[in-house]
């Protein structure tokens, strides 16, 4: 196996992203991708990796030596699939994007193959490395702790659809992408011991009948009670706020970190040295970071994400 190389696996928009950063930090990269449009679009931007079209499935039958490191950023509706695959093929680490998978079952293959091939497994959910989160997580410590939380994933159902997604995706959207802003707020007061949903608006949206406007409250294993509210039918945007016996934190947006001390309105911004998310996709530098320094302190284990899951399946009205 290619000890010292990783295999970058897809080729859309998160991978150009990736390859930003491992670019950055002078790795040694494959690229593994289905079809020749976008391999050669990377490859004429990045011509110092390694490129092959034709899918993975191709590139591990002609090929015998192998990285042990792998990112996988397919399409999401076959992220679980292609995981299953590098893992059957004898890779040691591999990054996912999120969420892994977008059925309980795919995840709990994942997780047993996983085992049985000694083969970590975990997911990326960079806004957990956003500067501004991390600065968070030190602020909060400084007022004894988070005390309650509020956060909100409204989605922009209005500028995307069918036309620009799989129906796959879309049918379960929060697991698709609003679980980045839920991911950020259970990652920040622990996962749920108690959850309350409440699910309106089925088949609002064509693409995602289960619902379009979520509620709900809960309290977590750190006994921190939560709401949360998106409307995906109206205006709104994702954010998150915490409060300590101190001061109210706002992560609105979630690139940036804003206070409210009591006993005052105003609100006032704390700066973050966010250079790495102003020169790559926020959060993205730090994550890769972590993962190629074997630093999995902040990143969603793949039994974690499992766990997560009947969560996530709740506030959507899935099941």
């Amino acid at each position: 196996m290619h000890l010292d190389t990783i295999l970058l696996v897809g080729s859309g928009s998160m991978a150009f992203e990736y390859l930003k950063v491992l670019n950055a930090m002078n790795k040694k990269v494959i690229v593994v991708g289905r079809g020749d449009f976008n391999v050669n679009k990377l490859k004429s931007i990045y011509p110092q990796f390694e490129y092959h079209s034709g899918g993975i499935e191709n590139y591990l039958k002609h090929n015998s030596l192998i990285p042990e490191v792998a990112i996988n950023v397919v399409n999401v509706d076959i992220l679980g699939d292609t995981t299953s695959l590098l893992i059957n093929t004898g890779l040691k680490k591999i990054l996912i994007e999120k969420p892994g998978d977008l059925t309980i079952e795919g995840l709990e293959r994942i997780k047993s193959q996983s085992e049985a091939m000694n083969c970590k497994v975990v997911i990326g959910y960079n806004r957990r490395f956003y500067s501004s989160v991390i600065r968070l997580t030190q602020e909060v410590k400084k007022d004894g702790g988070i005390k309650s939380c509020h956060f909100e994933f409204t989605e922009w159902t209005h500028t995307f659809g069918l036309d620009t997604h799989s129906e796959a995706a879309l049918n379960r959207w929060i697991l698709s992408n609003s679980s980045h802003v839920i991911d950020t707020a259970f990652y920040l007061i622990g996962k749920p011991e108690q959850l309350f949903p409440m699910v309106s608006g089925t088949n609002d949206i064509v693409w995602h009948p289960s619902g379009s406007t979520f509620v709900g409250s809960g309290i977590s294993i750190n006994n921190v009670p939560f709401t949360y509210h998106a409307n995906w039918t109206g205006p709104g945007r994702w954010a998150v706020e915490v409060i300590t016996s101190k001061r109210r934190f706002f992560l609105k947006p979630m690139e940036a970190l804003f206070y409210q001390s009591l006993g005052s309105v105003e609100i006032n911004q704390l700066p973050i040295d966010d250079r790495y998310d102003i020169d790559f996709k926020p959060g993205l530098f730090r994550q890769v970071e972590n993962f190629l320094n074997n630093d999995f302190s902040l990143l969603q284990p793949i039994g974690d994400q499992l766990e997560m899951m009947s969560y996530y399946e709740s506030i959507a009205g899935y099941n």
